[in-house]
């Protein structure tokens, strides 16, 4: 008799049991529902509403009262006044037509306005990508942007964040839109495989586990001729049914190379380098920058690719740490304005989001210290006012500064 275990019927075992005590969690955490998905976002105050927007708080509390049209919200105990994301977006289109805001914070595009595709890239594990790019897709959506998201990771973090589990409820992924042709057919639209998520103005298309067969089918492609549609442009042939929906498209990466990534990195406008505030991670920078490099060169050899903005971000950044603070200053004195000014702090707030599967914008306020949450919640809100600001750049708008509270 043959000694020893059989890896394949013990891998699949631990996982089989690392999935049901996942499934008792999620039940857990979102009791009395099952999935989080089945209760709407939480709502907002009109002080976290005058952030996001970016209206002066005395300002926005008198336009609510005296501009026609303006939601009602709901009122909860201490009088205070609390609005959905729905109502949130209302509100901005209100301050537009009463011509209290302009362009420069109307996150819509006018003909002429190409999509924005950002890409968050970096091929080094643990620098926070996934969690940058739901809570940066959370802001966004909430000051008015339409956003798809696109989930090019097998482990599908991002998904699973708003919920959608392709693989669990055998839904179409990104793989069924990106997959060539063969005998079980071929790759579906993408409006197929478009997910609506219980955030207002975010839909998604989750990532699978599939993903990984379509790395090996495009290599058989290079062989085989493939089904016509080089790998590289299979994302941005795709997004072309879509272009008039949404204002912006976001792809979250796996932390390795892929030819899903190379052809997010050739559909992209704008790229975003999440960076974790760490000597090695610096060092593993200068490696991946040069990898990078290179497949930008593949990028560039199929056309004059141009990008509108490549920006670094600190991640998990904490300034009272004096190597942290010190390693801040040699990135920001060697890479000047490619660094974005707000850094992603570490905090609690994060932390317990990840392990909740809950953004910020989904945690409630009051369980955390005032100062906990404010202090992530500037941050983030920096993040986006940044970013925000490249998109309305490469709409020819001048980006709108950030008025004092």
């Amino acid at each position: 008799m043959t000694a020893g275990l059989l890896a394949s019927e013990q891998l699949m075992k631990f996982s089989d049991i690392i999935d049901t005590a996942l499934t008792q969690q999620r039940e857990l955490l979102h009791a009395p529902d099952k999935r989080k998905s089945d209760k709407p976002l939480r709502s907002f105050s009109v002080r976290e509403v005058s952030h996001a927007l970016r209206v002066k708080y005395n300002s926005l509390r008198q336009y609510l009262n005296t501009l026609p049209g303006m939601p009602a919200g709901t009122t909860e105990p201490g009088n205070r006044k609390y609005f959905t994301a729905d109502e949130v977006n209302e509100i901005l289109s209100v301050l537009y037509a009463e011509g209290k805001i302009g362009d420069e914070r109307m996150p819509r595009r006018k003909p002429g306005d190409a999509q924005a595709r950002l890409v968050v890239y970096n091929l080094k594990g643990g620098v926070s990508k996934t969690s940058l790019s739901v809570n940066l897709a959370q802001f966004l959506a909430l000051r008015g942007y339409r956003i798809l998201c696109i989930d090019l990771d097998p482990q599908a973090s991002f998904s699973d964040m708003f919920d959608v589990q392709a693989d669990l409820d055998g839904l179409p992924s990104v793989y069924d839109v990106l997959r060539y042709e063969d005998d079980s057919g071929g790759p579906v639209p993408i409006t197929e495989a478009i997910r609506a998520t219980y955030v207002p103005n975010i839909d998604l298309v989750p990532g699978s586990m599939s993903m990984t067969e379509f790395e090996y089918e495009t290599s058989a492609s290079f062989r085989g001729g493939g089904d016509g549609t080089p790998f590289h442009r299979r994302i941005t042939d795709a997004l072309e049914l879509v272009d008039d929906y949404y204002d912006l498209v976001l792809f979250d990466t796996p932390p390795h190379m892929s030819f899903a990534v190379i052809a997010a990195v050739y559909a992209a406008t704008g790229m975003l380098i999440p960076l974790s505030a760490g000597m090695l991670d610096v060092v593993s920078l200068a490696k991946f920058l040069e990898l990078a490099a290179g497949t930008m060169e593949v990028v560039e050899q199929h056309q004059d690719k141009r990008y509108d903005f490549i920006r670094f971000v600190l991640t998990r950044y904490s300034a009272s740490d004096p190597a942290q603070l010190q390693l801040s200053s040699f990135l920001r004195s060697h890479l000047g304005p490619a660094m974005l000014r707000n850094d992603m702090v570490s905090s609690t707030a994060i932390a317990d989001a990840g392990n909740t599967m809950n953004p910020l914008l989904e945690l409630d306020p009051s369980s955390f210290h005032r100062k906990t949450y404010d202090r992530i919640f500037e941050s983030l809100c920096g993040i986006a006012d940044e970013v925000d600001a490249e998109i309305m750049q490469s709409w020819g708008r001048e980006p709108f500064e950030r008025e004092s509270r």
